[in-house]
């Protein structure tokens, strides 16, 4: 029986957490176009071409520098304070703090995608009776030698960001991406993380049935890759690497317990506030700027909208559930903040604990540490081993 997903959609944010939004308009900004004006703002006033990831301490800023931009970004039509821009030091924090309803961000309130809810039939609709050979057959990434191949799991979001990153680190090795269930078509039916894995690990086996394996996963697909290498390895086999980058944070302590249908809220109020939704946009209309901004390729369309972003609510939930067990392998671990990782505990009192790497962007999108030049380097060397 397919789960009740008559999702529960969080109401628009209050006056005092407004998104960003032009002065004389109703219409909000999404998160990319805040990004990219307040580079251009700070292009401007430091003289050179600034980036999203440059930290504005570290360009030789200071409160006279910030009262100056927030000034000309109001004259913009952009609703910042100052002191919000000095809490978020870079452009790309800034922009997620202004339109992803931070507290005390300005705005104009908005409403989550109304066209990409599903009631229970329709999402029945886009629901599979069984796996087939299209959900679990990887695609090429990049050409090289096939004795030693990299086998990676794809997240749910900028896969062709994630392929262009593994194309950088392979040099000459052959690597290919796995997709989440229901990437491709209607959703497999699934239950936990373990089940996802036991199918990419059959078709993986077909392919390579000896090791050694290197596995590598993003966002979602990072923890399918952890559960994959553990079970390589519990049956006896080598796994030489395993890199996991960006992997979800999971709940905050003392967070409830939230099911495929509070998640996907959620997921469509992010939306909102990343494209600068209303709330009453078509599909056509959304899927134009979700394309814009790269989210997906050029194989979705409008209508897979909402079946994707029910298939990545189903495996959400599947992987807050999930419970760690010990790995021991050799892995990397690449993190975007100081926290400790739930994935972590699958180290707990291991002999080799994972290589941890914290990055600084503190960001909710991945983007950054996809494109982090530390991630790339650390794993081309990796895989040179």
């Amino acid at each position: 029986m397919q789960p009740n997903f008559r999702t529960r959609i969080p109401p628009p944010p209050p006056a005092d957490g407004r998104r960003a939004g032009r002065a004389d308009t109703a219409d909000p900004l999404g998160c990319r176009a805040v990004e990219r004006l307040l580079c251009e703002l700070w292009s401007a006033h430091f003289g050179h071409r600034v980036s999203p990831y440059d930290d504005f301490f570290d360009l030789g800023g200071d409160s006279l520098a910030i009262t100056t931009i927030v000034a000309a970004a109001r004259e913009r039509g952009l609703r910042v304070r100052s002191s919000a821009a000095l809490r978020h030091p870079t452009p790309a924090r800034l922009a997620e703090h202004l339109t992803l309803g931070g507290p005390g961000a300005g705005g104009t309130p908005t409403g989550p995608p109304r066209a990409l809810a599903l009631d229970p039939g329709a999402a029945a609709a886009v629901s599979a009776p069984d796996w087939t050979a299209a959900d679990v057959r990887p695609e090429p990434i990049a050409e090289g030698d096939p004795a030693a191949p990299l086998f990676v799991v794809h997240s749910d979001r900028h896969v062709r960001a994630e392929r262009a990153a593994v194309a950088r680190w392979t040099g000459g090795r052959a690597a290919h991406g796995y997709a989440l269930p229901g990437a491709r078509g209607p959703i497999p039916p699934f239950g936990s993380v373990g089940e996802v894995a036991e199918r990419l690990l059959a078709d993986l086996r077909g392919r390579r049935p000896d090791g050694p394996y290197r596995l590598a996963g993003f966002g979602l697909g990072a923890v399918v890759a952890l559960e994959l290498a553990r079970r390589l390895r519990g049956s006896g086999a080598e796994v030489a690497l395993l890199a996991l980058v960006a992997p979800p944070a999971g709940p905050a302590p003392g967070e409830p317990d939230a099911g495929p249908d509070d998640l996907l809220g959620r997921r469509l109020a992010l939306l909102a506030g990343r494209f600068g939704l209303t709330g009453g946009e078509s599909l056509a209309e959304i899927h134009d700027r979700i394309a814009e901004e790269e989210w997906y390729d050029g194989t979705v369309g409008p209508g897979d909208l909402p079946r994707l972003q029910l298939a990545w609510a189903r495996l959400a939930s599947a992987v807050r559930a999930h419970a760690y067990e010990p790995y021991d392998g050799r892995a990397l671990l690449f993190l975007d903040g100081p926290d400790p990782h739930p994935a972590e505990r699958a180290w707990a009192g291991a002999a080799r604990p994972p290589d941890v790497h914290r990055l600084d962007h503190g960001l909710e999108s991945p983007l950054a540490v996809i494109h982090d030049p530390q991630v790339a380097e650390t794993m081309r060397k990796a895989l040179d081993v």
